[in-house]
Parts: C-alpha cells; structure tokens; sequence
C-alpha cells in the first residue's frame, strides 16, 4: 500500500512540473501579446479616435490574420508527384567593404562608450 502512495506523490509532483513550466511558458507569451494589443488600442484611438478606432483596428488585424493564414498555407508545388517546376538555386554573395556599418554596430559601440562613461563617473 505504501508503494501506492510513493506512485502518487511522484506522478502528482511531475505533473505540477510539468504543469507549472507549461503555465510559464503561455503566461509570458499571453503578457506579452496583451501588452502588444495594448499599445495597438492605445495607437488606433489616438489616431482615429474612440469611436473610429475599433472599426479600423478589426479591419487591420483581419487583413493581417488573412495574410498570415494565407502564408501558413503556401505549399511548394512539385513535391512529391513531380508536376511542378524545378528552381533553380541562386547564391548572391556581397563582399563587406571597411566603411559598410550597420545599425546594431553602431548601438553596440554606443553602449559600450556609455558604459565606459558612466564607469568613469
């Protein structure tokens, strides 16, 4: 009998874990999505006003939510039957000149020199 007990406890306590991991995982994505519809309310009744906004942000989200439907269900022709026409792979490669910089370059070196700064005050 108290093999039974030693059972429960130990398939209850997985089940909380796995449980509470779960719960941890969609509580953040679930914030943050709410905070995204937040600001996106906050934008479109600043923009269009209280009585205009709803009516624009549906027709919004609903053009997104058909695109991205849309792009979810693309398949690749050819597959397996063989139909379908053959791409060919192209390679571009860019070679970087010394001058070529981009944005997250220029924000790392920002930091760091306002680290720097701030280390020195």
């Amino acid at each position: 009998m108290e093999i039974i007990g030693w059972l429960w406890w130990f398939t209850s306590g997985l089940l909380a874990l796995v449980f509470s991991l779960v719960w941890f995982l969609i509580s953040g994505w679930i914030a943050t999505l709410a905070q995204i519809g937040i600001v996106a309310v906050l934008i479109f009744g600043y923009k269009y006003g209280w009585r205009r906004a709803p009516g624009e942000l549906l027709v919004r989200v609903g053009g997104l939510v058909r695109r991205v439907l849309g792009w979810a269900r693309v398949r690749e022709g050819g597959g397996a039957s063989g139909t379908g026409c053959k791409r060919e792979k192209v390679q571009v490669v860019q070679r970087r000149r010394p001058g070529d910089v981009n944005v997250s370059t220029l924000l790392n070196v920002l930091m760091l020199a306002g680290l720097s700064a701030a280390a020195l005050l």
